[in-house]
């Protein structure tokens, strides 16, 4: 008869529950000194690559460095200045927007009256719940990059110090796990997950970037340059991202020019999306990442409710690491079958 059974342990049970819920509360509360150094660490490995390359070209280490950090900050405050230009250039237009944003509700809430018999206002007014909690999820996000801001100051020393020190840390894990061999496959793999990943996906944001800027511009849609750029950034959080940027290009297309324009930036997003997902993705990234899709989604989720929307930007690498470290770790096989993307 114990055959057909499965022999579970009470106390190593408790020992699981006890382990789960500590990390979660170091993660959660603890989210000030841990968000920067995870966040420095995934840059400083990012880092690394050019660092290196800069090397191998003759740079002394800390000019590499010193290069790479330069130019990297020079990419950053670009990006940072057209968004703010582009959201400049909304505000101005913002009267407008809300203009022809209540005239299209007032039509839509006749229209539900007249043919479904439902009035939207009480709809809202019962929901009132609902529409609080989306606010505070957005304020969550906004939150959590504002905060990433804060503490860009400490992340950069981090950095830094990684990069300095990169040659430490390696040798303090390798005593850590006690066999030179594992520590040096899973520290090759998860900077390999780390830099093709994060590489891969700016690729494929600026491809996607440039398509949905012509078919914006061509499809004559209002603030082109800023759906565009809004769109493409939001891509680089998996599934959930893409439906975010994509529906406020919808809406904010729909409110301020009509159904046509609307239309045309479905098309647009759906033919990226095609491109992304069966052409940019497989070439460009591959199957270096090679992580179930339900774990992916669900990790998002996990780390965007404890780090807000930097969690969602670092799940899939974080994701990636962690299957690494269980491939190389031994009675963590199940963990790293759960982990791994299955053929059909």
């Amino acid at each position: 008869m114990k055959d057909d059974k499965i022999d579970i342990s009470g106390k190593y049970l408790l020992k699981a529950v006890l382990l789960l819920s500590g990390i979660w509360v170091i993660l959660f509360y603890g989210s000030a000194l841990v968000l920067p150094l995870l966040v420095a660490a995934i840059i400083a490995t990012l880092l690394n690559r050019p660092t290196e390359k800069l090397k191998k070209w003759g740079f002394p280490d800390w000019l590499a460095m010193t290069v790479s950090l330069i130019l990297t900050g020079i990419v950053l405050l670009l990006l940072f200045w057209l968004v703010s230009s582009q959201i400049g250039n909304m505000a101005d237009e913002w009267s407008t927007i809300k203009e022809k944003a209540t005239e299209k509700y007032g039509f839509f809430s006749e229209w539900a009256k007249r043919t479904i018999q439902i009035d939207p206002a009480r709809f809202v007014d019962n929901n009132i719940d609902l529409t609080d909690r989306l606010k505070s999820i957005s304020k969550i996000f906004i939150a959590s990059f504002t905060d990433l801001l804060t503490q860009s100051f400490i992340i950069l020393i981090y950095t830094i110090l990684f990069l300095m020190q990169k040659r430490m840390f390696m040798r303090f894990f390798k005593k850590l796990v006690k066999n030179d061999n594992a520590g040096s496959k899973i520290l090759s793999g998860s900077s390999r997950i780390i830099g093709n990943y994060m590489f891969g996906k700016g690729i494929i944001m600026v491809f996607l970037f440039i398509v949905y800027y012509l078919g914006f511009t061509f499809g004559q849609v209002p603030f082109a340059l800023f759906l565009a750029l809004f769109a493409a950034l939001f891509s680089i959080i998996p599934y959930v991202g893409n439906l975010i940027g994509g529906g406020v290009a919808i809406i904010l297309a729909y409110l301020y020019s009509g159904g046509t324009p609307a239309l045309i930036v479905i098309a647009v997003i759906c033919v990226a999306q095609l491109l992304e997902n069966y052409i940019l993705t497989p070439w460009i990234i591959g199957d270096k990442v090679d992580l179930n899709p339900f774990i992916t989604i669900f990790g998002v989720i996990l780390l965007s409710v404890l780090w807000g929307m930097v969690g969602a930007i670092i799940a899939l690498p974080v994701l990636g690491v962690l299957k690494v470290l269980f491939q190389h770790t031994d009675g963590m096989e199940p963990y790293t079958y759960l982990l791994k993307k299955h053929e059909k």
